[in-house]
């Protein structure tokens, strides 16, 4: 007997948030989503993914932005991104399996709730940039263990729920002008399906723009398929101008600046992003919030490993150097938009993109020595940009919220308050191992600032940032526990709570 769907929309839900509760004793799926979520009788999704839209083989697609159900015949298969940016949220239960884009989500629905004093969170999450093979694939709740899947999907037959891997193309990537070409023709896919007119809500395209190589590139090969819009940030995170401005002008596009720090304007503003990795560096995006809804935001996520011309590990586990993106995952479905990261495309092909770039053909582009990316100096280039206008230093906008003045004073006075609450358990902070050990290092540390001669500035001024470094870190230990739980409230009114 074939499975069957049963969709409600939630009006009070993140307009791109699902969750879907499958049981072992009815062949019918409940799927409860947000407003932009699109429906149909044997699939749902909130994607995009090269191929034709009504056809809906997002579920055989190896490009796809978003995440969504498939059923076909007496299997159903949830898709995530092909990317590690996003990802899928199961919990098992006594008679089935739930399955969420959100892991606020879930957990409201679940009514579970993780431990809000396990101090490795960050930790955790931070194990994504091993890869696909190495990362920590579980998060433990009181109604058991979480299951993350990053780019791979999961397949219900009725009785169990199990991880399957997505399509992968065998497609020649011996040259430059093939690889541009499939990057091309899956962005123009992308833009086909996205902007279906049988879809309810079409998306659109939006840019991101730097000064640096990746953000760039993505909106020189998007320009090329529609893109108009682009958004910059004014500056980097060492406070160094990072606009991309006058390289969005040459490309013809309308740029919106985005202040790095606008979103401290806001109210609780870090939570969706903290719910989401545990680390939440990419809340300067929320100073771009009114230009989001509704767009594919083109992103240079892992363009420095990608596009960089630098040996490192080419196993197709897509191993990074950070996490940046991924918090954007929960944020985004809040907002209502797709992320599209362009350097993810056929990164399971990794190895042959790195051969491109350190190939004979590439020699002219691979400049300067100390920050190369052949790729991206090729296609900048050759759209009409000036060798000496992109890509000299690396910058990043991200925000380290453990080192840049940490929440804003609304956060801080509720997380404090949260936390004291909870710190009173006897195995509470103050109780276990590492912050024993936190405060070992301080009494230790803390007294030589006090006997450091005066002519040693540089030696006293180190150990002070030593011992505020340990109690910001102290602090920013829990703070994912308390952005969560925040972050499941905006989930609640859907379910009667």
């Amino acid at each position: 007997m074939p499975l069957r769907l049963r969709c409600t929309r939630i009006a009070d839900w993140p307009p791109l948030a699902w969750l879907a509760r499958c049981t072992t004793s009815d062949r019918e799926i409940d799927v409860l989503h947000g407003d932009r979520v699109e429906v149909a009788h044997d699939w749902f999704c909130e994607a995009a993914w090269t191929g034709d839209y009504q056809a809906a083989d997002f579920d055989k697609s190896e490009v796809v932005l978003g995440s969504g159900g498939r059923i076909r015949g007496g299997r159903a298969t949830f898709v995530s991104s092909a990317s590690t940016v996003d990802r899928l949220h199961s919990l098992e239960l006594s008679d089935g399996v739930w399955v969420s884009n959100s892991l606020a989500c879930l957990l409201a629905s679940a009514r579970a709730r993780v431990d809000p004093l396990y101090p490795r969170y960050f930790e955790d999450f931070r194990t994504i940039r091993d890869g696909l093979v190495r990362y920590r694939p579980s998060l433990l709740t009181t109604r058991g263990a979480v299951r993350l899947t990053y780019y791979r999907n999961l397949e219900w037959d009725g009785r169990r729920l199990q991880p399957v891997s997505k399509a992968a193309a065998l497609r020649s990537l011996d040259s430059f002008w093939q690889y541009r070409t499939f990057l091309s023709e899956s962005l123009r896919s992308l833009a086909d399906n996205m902007a279906d007119r049988r879809r309810r809500r079409p998306f659109t395209f939006l840019g991101t723009i730097s000064s640096g190589y990746d953000s760039a590139t993505a909106a020189v090969l998007g320009r090329e398929v529609g893109l108009s819009e682009a958004i910059t940030v004014n500056r980097s995170r060492g406070g160094g101008a990072d606009s991309g401005l006058e390289l969005a002008a040459r490309l013809g596009l309308t740029t919106h600046v985005v202040e790095r720090d606008a979103w401290r304007q806001h109210a609780f503003p870090e939570v969706p992003f903290i719910a989401s990795d545990a680390k939440g560096e990419d809340v300067y995006l929320k100073g771009a919030e009114s230009h989001l809804a509704g767009r594919v935001l083109l992103t240079g996520f892992h363009g420095d490993g990608a596009w960089s011309r630098a040996r490192h590990r080419l196993n197709g586990d897509v191993v990074r150097k950070d996490q940046s993106g991924l918090s954007l995952s929960e944020y985004r479905l809040w907002i209502g938009f797709l992320h599209c990261p362009v350097p993810f495309f056929g990164i399971r092909q990794a190895a042959a993109i790195n051969a491109i770039s350190r190939s004979p053909e590439m020699a002219r582009w691979d400049w300067p020595s100390a920050n190369s990316r052949p790729i991206c100096r090729r296609i900048l280039e050759e759209a009409g940009l000036p060798r000496h206008g992109f890509g000299l230093e690396k910058r990043a906008a991200s925000v380290l919220l453990f080192d840049e003045g940490f929440l804003t004073p609304g956060s801080l006075a509720e997380y404090t308050s949260w936390l004291a609450e909870r710190a009173g358990d006897p195995r509470g902070p103050a109780g276990r191992p590492t912050e024993a050990l936190w405060r070992l290092g301080g009494r230790l540390v803390a007294p030589l600032a006090g006997i450091a001669p005066p002519g040693w500035p540089r030696v006293r001024a180190m150990i002070d940032r030593v011992v505020a470094m340990g109690r910001r870190d102290r602090l920013f230990r829990y703070v994912f526990p308390w952005a969560l739980a925040r972050a499941q409230r905006r989930y609640e009114p859907g379910l009667g709570v």
